[in-house]
């Protein structure tokens, strides 16, 4: 089970009740829309808004669409950019009836390459296409940063790029890759200050396309090659990041130290940006941290107090080949344990049966890194378990 999953079975009862009101609703005009989407008799007087009007009683921030699929018709209900909606828009998709004449997803997949001209982009998003190339580089937190080449202004590229690379790559790809957007405009200043404009080129989708596929895999060639859990933490070289330049509202800004035998990850954690655990593993594993607060009753003075936590639970975790131990850090206030896992149900309860019994159990929580979950803080004790 992924973390997302895993917090949409524990959504509030109020909010699961509205979507089982909305799939009863859908599967009653089921019919007739699917006889609306395939007839083009003009007696037919469904109308598509008006049916998924009743998403608003889920959440108004969610977006639909409808589309083709190997059954007949498609429905995307998907949080857009509002990532906090992605547990919801997960337990909409996972709530769904199974229809004869739908499919149901939670992200918008890519447009074939050849579709993404200058004249389908001008219609979608009602402005001309100044976009002619998307440079792709791989970025040291494990995202894929793009240069967008054209001959409009730097923001209007970069704005550009993010929607033709979010119409290209699909949502799912766009949410767990893209990084870092930056513009440069293609026109040169003139003799007189005025911009000179360069010969308009069409922007390459399929071009784009294939950078962006093989930065993913120059990516993955550097990613750990076996799951954390395979490999004990003593066997790992380490690299110590020291986090004197935290930003203030970083979720662990009181880091002092931070350990890990990935770069690539400890640059994703400190830097405080968008996390995707893609990013980071070849092997399904999601990542979370445990957080234990510092108190006079335990301090964490020393490290090797820290470090017995850490082996305890790579040692429950990897026993089976649910987890292993990612990275550790000290902070003024509280010490952090960061843990890689496949299952993240069967993970949070491992966990807790490990610390259960200890001193720190009680004040110790557990925390998701990727997008749209870091609100969600878990009791580590076994007893405070309580999400349901």
């Amino acid at each position: 089970m992924d973390p997302y999953s895993y917090v949409a079975g524990r959504l509030p009862t109020d909010q699961r009740k509205a979507i089982r009101a909305f799939w009863s609703h859908f599967e009653a005009n089921a019919d007739a829309l699917d006889q609306y989407f395939s007839s083009k008799m003009t007696e037919i007087t469904t109308d598509p808004s008006e049916v998924m009007a009743a998403l608003g009683s889920v959440s108004p921030e969610l977006m639909w669409e409808f589309g083709p699929s190997d059954r007949g018709h498609a429905l995307t209900v998907t949080a857009e950019w509002h990532d906090d909606n992605r547990p919801l828009a997960r337990a909409v998709h996972d709530m769904a009836p199974d229809l004869p004449r739908w499919r149901f997803h939670e992200v918008r997949s890519g447009e074939s390459d050849s579709r993404v001209t200058a004249d389908y982009f001008a219609a979608r998003f009602g402005k001309p296409l100044a976009l002619t190339h998307i440079d792709t580089a791989l970025g040291r937190d494990g995202r894929i940063d793009l240069t967008a080449r054209g001959q409009g202004n730097a923001k209007t590229l970069a704005d550009q790029a993010l929607q033709a690379a979010s119409i290209v790559l699909g949502e799912e790809v766009d949410r767990d890759w893209l990084g870092f957007i930056d513009g440069a405009p293609t026109a040169k200043a003139g003799i007189f200050g005025r911009l000179r404009q360069q010969p308009a080129e069409p922007f390459d989708a399929a071009g784009f396309a294939e950078r962006f596929r093989a930065t993913i895999a120059d990516a993955k060639s550097q990613m750990p090659q076996q799951p954390y859990s395979a490999v004990p933490p003593d066997n790992r070289e380490a690299i110590l990041f020291k986090a004197n330049k935290i930003h203030s509202d970083h979720r662990r800004c009181d880091l002092m130290t931070f350990t890990t035998s990935s770069e690539t990850y400890g640059h994703a954690v400190l830097s405080g940006g968008r996390f995707s655990s893609r990013c980071h593993s070849l092997h399904d594993e999601w990542f979370l941290y445990l957080r234990i607060p510092r108190t006079s009753d335990t301090p964490f003075d020393d490290v090797s107090e820290r470090g017995a936590i850490e082996d305890r639970l790579h040692d429950a975790l990897s026993a089976d080949g649910l987890g292993g131990m990612v990275a550790a850090g000290h902070g003024q206030e509280a010490v952090y344990i960061d843990l890689a896992v496949t299952d993240v149900a069967l993970a949070v309860e491992r966990v807790a049966q490990t610390l259960g019994g200890e001193i720190y159990a009680d004040a110790a929580t557990l925390h998701f890194l990727d997008q749209g979950l870091q609100r969600l803080i878990i009791p580590a004790a076994p007893d405070l378990l309580t999400l349901n």
